[in-house]
């Protein structure tokens, strides 16, 4: 019960915040008080549904942004081989999966 309150109260904490870092939970503090004060009663959980919370709290969070980076284009687009244009139809990738195991088996013989 407890992992599953920690990891419902992650997704709660992203909800508000879009990232949960260091810096955003610094910005939050009191709204991080205000969740603990509406999903914790004397110690146990009470409310972790993010929509009932909303109601219930109505400070603002200081939402942090998130940079968007283009990477395909900064990968793909600087092969200097590759032909421009071309379309697949079906965008595959095969993996090859190669798995060893290194076992030591001991075994000891009791001779009376």
């Amino acid at each position: 019960m407890v992992f599953s309150f920690l990891h419902k109260l992650v997704e709660i904490l992203i909800d508000y915040f879009r990232q949960l870092e260091e810096e955003s939970i610094r910005d939050n503090f009191v709204l991080i008080y205000e969740i603990f004060d509406e999903i914790m009663d004397h110690g146990y959980p009470q409310t972790t549904e993010t929509k009932i919370l909303k109601e219930f709290i109505k400070t603002e969070s200081y939402k942090m942004s998130v940079p968007t980076l283009n990477i395909t284009n900064t990968l793909a687009g600087s092969c200097t081989w590759r032909k421009e244009g071309i379309k697949h139809k079906v965008n595959q990738a095969f993996l090859d999966v190669v798995e060893r195991v290194n076992s030591i088996v001991i075994i000891i013989y009791y001779i009376q």
